[in-house]
């Protein structure tokens, strides 16, 4: 079982590899790790760089598991997880007492406006599985480029579309998001009609489009393997602005392409089954 440091640093290199795509500009992009309360070096890490601060209520009513809930703070630079975590992140841990809000006392950090959305993913997701059989559940919302370019337009938010015009680019996109991505309509960001839409989607798909926002992933393997996903459908959407610009010469893999590469890979590829061959002209 990894330790509460690991848990650190992967956070630190998902933040990176996220700057690396230009999906975190500025204070945009946030990202929270679940760990049971077994993670080895979990208590002293409560205990000294990150303190108890104060009493914290849950958003919406949800419930977590016991467990410390790590989340990045709201006005906070993302990239800066990278070297300076203790300026970035805060902690929420969840114990017989209730909750509550562990911080650096140097910075003062307070949970991302996006909370809602983080909260009730994890809340869902752990309330489906024994929460101490999965070492850390990650949940990261990021702004990439092209996928969120493509979600301003109204074809591409009409999610059978976006998945067949992503899914034609490179095979790894369908063995690695076999389910599809979901497509949820703009919301405010950080209200809690927003979380409540996210949540939902979750409960199937590990990767959601906010339209005109940004995208949200899901992994219960860690930061990282969140942030593939997310790098997955970014390079996709590259591909599909690529082929705007060029004025739609390419073609990219057909239906028949797909149902042999999920053969190959013995994927259990259930976007494939509400995918048509219609391509956007």
């Amino acid at each position: 079982m990894h330790d509460v440091e690991y848990w650190l640093g992967e956070i630190g290199e998902a933040a990176a590899r996220l700057n690396a795509i230009d999906a975190i500009e500025g204070a945009a992009g946030n990202i929270s790790v679940f760990l049971p309360p077994g993670t080895p070096g979990l208590d002293a890490f409560l205990s000294g760089p990150m303190p108890r601060a104060a009493a914290y209520e849950l958003p919406g009513g949800d419930s977590l598991p016991r467990g410390v809930l790590l989340i990045t703070g709201t006005g906070r630079r993302l990239r800066d997880a990278v070297t300076r975590s203790d300026a970035v992140l805060c902690a929420i841990a969840i114990d017989a007492g209730g909750s509550w809000l562990h911080r650096d006392p140097r910075y003062g950090v307070l949970p991302t406006s996006e909370i809602d959305s983080h909260i009730g993913i994890h809340a869902a997701i752990l309330s489906e599985h024994d929460s101490q059989a999965i070492e850390a559940h990650a949940v990261i919302h990021a702004q990439p480029p092209h996928l969120t370019f493509l979600s301003h337009i109204p074809a591409y938010r009409d999610e059978h579309q976006l998945n067949r015009q992503l899914y034609r680019w490179q095979p790894e996109t369908l063995v690695m998001l076999p389910e599809g991505i979901r497509v949820i309509p703009f919301e405010t960001p950080g209200t809690p009609a927003q979380g409540t839409g996210t949540v939902a989607a979750m409960l199937r798909y590990r990767l959601v489009v906010w339209a005109k926002h940004g995208v949200v992933a899901r992994s219960p393997h860690g930061p990282l393997s969140a942030a593939d996903l997310i790098d997955y459908a970014e390079a996709a959407a590259h591909y599909e602005v690529l082929d705007l610009h060029a004025g739609r010469p390419a073609d990219g893999l057909t239906p028949t392409e797909l149902h042999a590469i999920a053969a190959r890979f013995a994927v259990n590829a259930s976007i494939l089954d509400t995918m048509s061959d219609d391509l956007l002209a």
